[in-house]
């Protein structure tokens, strides 16, 4: 399988700074909210007031953890390109289609593996 493995790169490292940019903004939202409502402890807040709060942050930690997911994942597939098996399954060995890696570039499996796991 020939793979351009200049503009995979290219498009690898561009997705790798997309999520570095959300996390670092996502991050520094969270840190913000999270002071604000320091600043307003003890002065009699509304449970709802406190429950959407929370919420908020619980649901910014699951993003951060999404987003860092995605970014070792990219950095793994930076990795792999390093090494030429780029486009390899990582369970079975075979290509990865062409299609999915233009759609996931970080994409570690091939559809049907990743069926597999999916299924298990």
């Amino acid at each position: 399988m020939a793979i351009d493995t200049t503009g995979i790169r290219a498009k690898l490292e561009e997705e790798r700074h997309r999520i570095q940019a959300e996390i670092e903004a996502l991050s520094e939202a969270d840190s913000q909210s999270e002071r604000e409502r320091a600043g307003r402890a003890g002065r009699g807040n509304h449970m709802a007031e406190d429950a959407s709060e929370t919420f908020e942050h619980e649901k910014s930690l699951a993003l951060l953890h999404n987003l860092r997911s995605i970014e070792s994942q990219v950095d793994r597939a930076l990795a792999k390109l390093e090494k030429g098996t780029y486009g390899q399954c990582d369970d079975c060995g075979k290509p990865i289609a062409a299609e999915r890696l233009a759609a996931i570039p970080y994409a570690a499996l091939c559809i049907d593996c990743k069926a597999k796991r999916e299924r298990r």
